[in-house]
């Protein structure tokens, strides 16, 4: 789990390259940026990248026209030049005015197009999950720190401090030793059909949704689940997707090398997304309990056991609403900008995808599953 070769090689290679960076506050230089996929996801990262002037989008790359048309209006509307259109990523990568990308693609997609994005020398945020098998994740990793560019996957709350600034107190002890922690998607607002209803391309709800809390519980614990077990249902909307094969709900417990035991609740089943008492059934958080107190992830607040007679507190200074989406972009920009280590790294990513796939075989066989029984 230790970054620390990852942040050496680095932080060597910015030294090497400082005179050629690509991207110089001193000169002014804007980062030039292409994005591949601009669906839904894409579009949202998009919008944002624009709305924090964060540079030019030269080029887009969608296999659907209308989602290509649609982004270059959004870009041309900044005041921004018309960018490239693009169906093959590939095509995209050999622009030479390309610095940068930003990816948002189905997830069975994401390992051959982050390996061709490296290969081409372009810094790059990928959308999480990272990858969808292990051997797939060693092959992003291993590229990227073989190579001299920024690579970020997209955890925006590792850019968010309502996460950043409460994991801190959690490393020096604040909630005491971690005993559990509890994982909530009950989601009233589905399903979602398209690919994300086919866990060839999805990696299924385990892995597509629950990467967000995993890499979390993985960041508090500084470790990995050494193993999991689980019960599910698939098969419950096929009149609205008949060739979906996700599971729609789910249950599982996870134990972690800490001994920290994880609970993780995720349903699709939810009712109420019209109704009067929707909030009552559409939730999702992150919370960890320890000895001494608690924590919501969301909202960044600690409560104490009363024994300790110490007042709850909101953790972070953040103020107003949070919009991590542009604040992980403008993490991104920032590394790219100073070739400084990106906030969510490759083992991060690789590293979330491993606790999502020990829940889904968990869930999948109906029996405990280890770690090193995923690992091989």
């Amino acid at each position: 789990m230790s970054n620390v070769n990852r942040r050496a090689f680095l932080a060597s290679a910015a030294v090497a390259t400082a005179a050629a960076s690509r991207l110089s506050a001193a000169d002014g230089d804007r980062l030039r940026v292409g994005f591949i996929g601009v669906g839904n996801r894409g579009t949202a990262l998009l919008r944002n990248f624009l709305d924090a002037k964060l540079g030019d989008v030269v080029a887009v790359c969608d296999i659907k026209e209308d989602h290509r048309k649609r982004a270059a209006t959004l870009i041309t509307g900044t005041g921004q030049k018309e960018p490239a259109h693009h169906a093959d990523w590939k095509k995209l990568l050999e622009d030479k005015g390309v610095q940068a990308v930003v990816s948002a693609l189905p997830c069975d997609l994401h390992a051959a197009c982050y390996l061709d994005v490296i290969a081409a020398g372009k810094d790059l945020y990928g959308e999480k999950p990272m990858c969808l098998t292990p051997a797939d994740c060693e092959k992003v990793v291993k590229a990227a720190n073989a190579s001299k560019q920024i690579v970020q996957i997209g955890f925006q709350r590792r850019a968010d401090p309502r996460f950043i600034e409460p994991m801190q107190l959690i490393h020096k002890g604040e909630l005491g030793e971690l005993i559990e922690g509890r994982i909530l998607w009950s989601n009233s607002w589905g399903p979602y059909g398209d690919w994300f209803g086919k866990k060839a391309q999805s990696g299924d709800w385990m892995v597509e949704q629950a990467c967000h809390n995993w890499d979390v519980i993985n960041w508090a614990c500084k470790g990995l689940p050494v193993r999991a077990m689980g019960m599910g249902r698939a098969g419950l909307f096929k009149t609205y997707q008949p060739d979906r094969d996700v599971t729609d709900y789910y249950s599982a417990v996870v134990e972690y090398e800490n001994g920290c035991l994880v609970n993780i609740l995720h349903s699709w089943v939810a009712s109420g997304q019209n109704g009067k008492f929707t909030k009552e059934f559409n939730d999702e958080y992150t919370r960890l309990n320890g000895v001494k107190a608690g924590i919501d992830f969301n909202s960044g607040v600690i409560a104490y056991r009363k024994e300790l007679n110490v007042p709850d507190k909101v953790a972070h200074s953040a103020k107003g609403a949070i919009n991590n989406t542009k604040l992980g972009l403008e993490a991104f920009a920032a590394s790219v900008r100073d070739r400084k280590p990106p906030v969510a790294t490759v083992e991060h990513g690789r590293d979330a995808v491993l606790a999502c796939l020990l829940v889904r075989e968990a869930v999948y066989q109906k029996k405990p599953v280890t770690m090193k029984e995923l690992r091989g």
